[in-house]
This record gives C-alpha cells, sequence and structure tokens, in this order.
C-alpha cells in the first residue's frame, strides 16, 4: 500500500472513530429523549382523559376511538369493555400499572400486547372508583427514533466524505512533496549534483530537501575537485614523463653506452616509463567517463569489427583466435561517442590477456527488442565469486599477475552506468568468463525509417 492510501485509509479510520464516538452517543441520547418526551405526553394525555372521564365516562370513546393507535378500558365498577381489545394483553386486567393505580397513584410500564409491545398507563378515577387503562402505540416515537438515527448516519456518512476528501488533498499534497524529494534523490544518485530539489515551505519536507540539496552540492564540490585534481596531476605527468622517455632514448642512442647492465637499466627505465604513461591516460578516461554526453546511433556489427581489429595484434602474440558470431547488421546501438567502443574494447583486451594460449574469445551479438546484448566469452582462469563485483572498483587487480592498472573494468562499468547500460561477469560453462554488456537500442524518431 502506497503512503497516499495508508495516509487517507489512517485519516478514514480516525475520522470514523471520532464520528462514530459522536454521532452514536448522541443517536442513543436522542432516542431515550424522544421516548422520555413520547411517555410524558402520553401519561399527561392519559390524565387528563381521568379528569374528563370522573364528569362524562362516555368521553372515552370520544378520546380513543377504535380508529386512533391508543385504546382505553375504564375498570371497576360496571366496568365498561376496552375501546381495542387487542391493544391490551389477554385475560383479565392486571399489572403493576394498575395495582398502582388503585392505591392512589398513576403509573406506567411497557409490555406486550397482540400488536406488538406497547405504553401501558393506568390512572385512578377517584369520582368514579374506577381506574382508566390506557394502552399507547410506540409507532410515533419509533418512527421519530429511526429518523433521528437516519438524520445522524446521514450526518456522519457526510462527515466522512468531507473527511475523506479533505484527507485525500492533504495526503496528495504531502506525498507530491515527498515524491518530489525522492525524485530529486534519485537525481543525486544518478550523480546529477547540480539537480536541486525544489524546497517549499518551512517544514519537515522541506527542511529534508535543503539537507540533500546541501549534500549533494557538498559531493558535487568534492567530485569535482577529485576529478580536476586527477586531470590536472595526469596532464602535468604526462610532459615531464615523455622528456624522461625522450632522455631515455637520447642516452639509448649514444654509442657510449656499451654495457649491458646499463643498457638492461635503460630498457627497464624505459618500461616504467610507458607504464606511468598509460596509467596517466586511464585517470584521464576515468574522470572523462563522469560527463553525460547526448547518444548517436551507433551499428553493433562496426564497432564489434573495430574493436577486434584494436586487439588483434595482441591476440595474434598471444596465440588467441577471435570469433564473431551472430552478426546482426540491422541492430543499432544508442551510445555516446566513444563510450561503447572503449567498453567493448577494455571487454576484448581482458578477455585476450587472461585466455590461456591456443584458446579462443568469442564475441555474439543478440537483439531482445529495446536492448542490444553483446556476450564476451574467454578461457581464462575465471573470477572468483568474491571478486566478481570487486573487479569493478577502480586499481582493483585482484590476485592476477598480468600487466595493467586495474581501470579498465572501472571505466567500463561506469561508462555503462552513464549510458543506461550494464556490465556483469559470469563464469562460462568449461572454464572462463563470459563478459556481458546489455546497451539501450537506439530509437528512430517517428517517420519513414532509414535507409
Amino acid at each position: 500500500m502506497t503512503l497516499r492510501r495508508q495516509l487517507v485509509v489512517v485519516f478514514a479510520v480516525f475520522a470514523a472513530a471520532l464520528v462514530t464516538a459522536t454521532i452514536v452517543p448522541l443517536g442513543v441520547a436522542s432516542s431515550r429523549a424522544n421516548l422520555a418526551s413520547f411517555v410524558e405526553q402520553r401519561v399527561a394525555q392519559a390524565l387528563r382523559v381521568a379528569d374528563s372521564v370522573a364528569r362524562a365516562p362516555n368521553t372515552i370513546n370520544e378520546r380513543y376511538p377504535r380508529s386512533s393507535g391508543d385504546a382505553a378500558w375504564l375498570i371497576g365498577g360496571s366496568s365498561t369493555g376496552p375501546t381495542r381489545p387487542e391493544a391490551f394483553p389477554e385475560g383479565e386486567p392486571a399489572g403493576a400499572e394498575i395495582d398502582a393505580a388503585r392505591a392512589g397513584s398513576p403509573e406506567h410500564r411497557f409490555g406486550a400486547s397482540p400488536l406488538g409491545r406497547r405504553l401501558f398507563m393506568a390512572a385512578p378515577v377517584r369520582q368514579l372508583d374506577r381506574i382508566l387503562w390506557v394502552s399507547a402505540s410506540l409507532n410515533p416515537v419509533e418512527r421519530l427514533n429511526r429518523e433521528t438515527w437516519l438524520i445522524a448516519i446521514g450526518i456522519g456518512a457526510l462527515t466522512m466524505a468531507v473527511a475523506v476528501v479533505v484527507g485525500a488533498t492533504l495526503a496528495a499534497r504531502i506525498t507530491r512533496r515527498l515524491e518530489s524529494v525522492a525524485e530529486g534523490a534519485s537525481r543525486l544518485g544518478e550523480g546529477r549534483w547540480d539537480a536541486a530539489i525544489p524546497v517549499e515551505g518551512p517544514d519537515e519536507i522541506a527542511a529534508l530537501a535543503a539537507r540533500l540539496n546541501e549534500m549533494g552540492s557538498e559531493i558535487g564540490r568534492l567530485l569535482r575537485r577529485e576529478k580536476d585534481f586527477v586531470a590536472a596531476a595526469s596532464h602535468q605527468l604526462r610532459t615531464p614523463l615523455a622528456a624522461i622517455k625522450i632522455r631515455i632514448d637520447e642516452i639509448r642512442a649514444l654509442d657510449a653506452v656499451t654495457d649491458p647492465q646499463a643498457l638492461q637499466d635503460l630498457d627497464e627505465m624505459s618500461e616504467e616509463v610507458d607504464r606511468l604513461t598509460a596509467l596517466t591516460r586511464r585517470l584521464l578516461d576515468l574522470s572523462a567517463t563522469e560527463s553525460r554526453p547526448e547518444p548517436r546511433p551507433l551499428p553493433v556489427a562496426q564497432a564489434v569489427r573495430e574493436a577486434l581489429g584494436r586487439v588483434l595484434p595482441l591476440a595474434e602474440l598471444r596465440r588467441i583466435a577471435l570469433r564473431f558470431e551472430g552478426e546482426p547488421s540491422e541492430a543499432v546501438l544508442a551510445a555516446p561517442a566513444g563510450a561503447f567502443e572503449e567498453v567493448l574494447f577494455n571487454v576484448l583486451d581482458n578477455a585476450v590477456k587472461f585466455s590461456s594460449s591456443g584458446t579462443d574469445v568469442l564475441v555474439s551479438v543478440s537483439g531482445t527488442g529495446d536492448t542490444v546484448v553483446i556476450d564476451v566469452a574467454d578461457r581464462g582462469p575465471g573470477i572468483p565469486d568474491d571478486d566478481r563485483e570487486r573487479v569493478f572498483a577502480p586499481f582493483y587487480r585482484g590476485a592476477r599477475k598480468e600487466p595493467g592498472h586495474g581501470l579498465g573494468l572501472a571505466i567500463g562499468a561506469r561508462l555503462c552506468a552513464r549510458s543506461s547500460a550494464t556490465l556483469k561477469l559470469d563464469p562460462r560453462p568449461g572454464g572462463g568468463t563470459v563478459a556481458r554488456i546489455e546497451w539501450p537500442a537506439w530509437r528512430w524518431p517517428p517517420g519513414p525509417d532509414p535507409a
């Protein structure tokens, strides 16, 4: 259940509890008040009729006609029958109210009759030494109570509807702001440190957005400083390294250097300079992966053939056969300039370096609609499970002994992340590693297909 629905449900439950706690007691109190008022009115009416009957006994039929809901029975002396017999309990007149009236006090009670539950009242008619026994229908008060409860339920339902609307509005406002903060946090997670989150209002959500903006700005500042440092250091190192390389070559060219050990030292120095030069270039490449250039269409087959051509000399030197299968000429990638080519070259370079001599490296391409999958399978020693994710960290080389700086896969992983692609390494059946690149396919704009 989403936060918005949870808030609406909580608000509705709270409103329902509040309405119930208010409406139910109010309805019960109103029903009791209606019944008390009804009894009071009927008892007062019975006393008035008793006074009238004392003066004119025949007025009982006028006051309680058979067509009315109430009935009367004059008990005692030459007792007259009830105006409506079914309104009274069957048998002889009896009841606590009659006993009280005989003692001189009017009384009432609720009891059963063939017509259902009714109000029975008894009042003494002292002048005639008789008792007026009245049976009143409860239909009027029950109808009034039903109307009272219907009104209460209607008010409760209207209150609930208003509460739900208000709760939904407030929940939408709260969650909309939270969604805005979540979207901003996602942008920060993607490395878009300059994408500020809108800050609205003085509440906790605005404070959270402000803190995230400050965090993003600080992280962006630190990363830019690191990136600038790496780029500056790499640029600054390239010039003296090139100068050292030139000086070594000049010394090698002098006929005066004939000592074999000195020549070997010069060769080792030259190799170290080459290694440092390559490292500075890779650091620059790693720093460049932080940018997000616009993608452009890139035919897969063309990119694979060019990458194979770049690693072919190394493959021939190590007696590694390069094979390309499943060449879909129509597959086109959406890749920034040089991004996919660099990823594929780094993967192929690793595959050739770590494959056993005399084996092969297989490159296959398959398409799955919006994604193009490129698999590079080698017959190297494989990658331990514990190292499978760590190899994408810069400078991590594991236990391998091949030359390198541990930056190739790190650069490839970052380029993939910046291009909405993925790079993962899996074991190859029979030994080795399969590097799988899943890259978004290019979507041509609406209109006729390109030739």
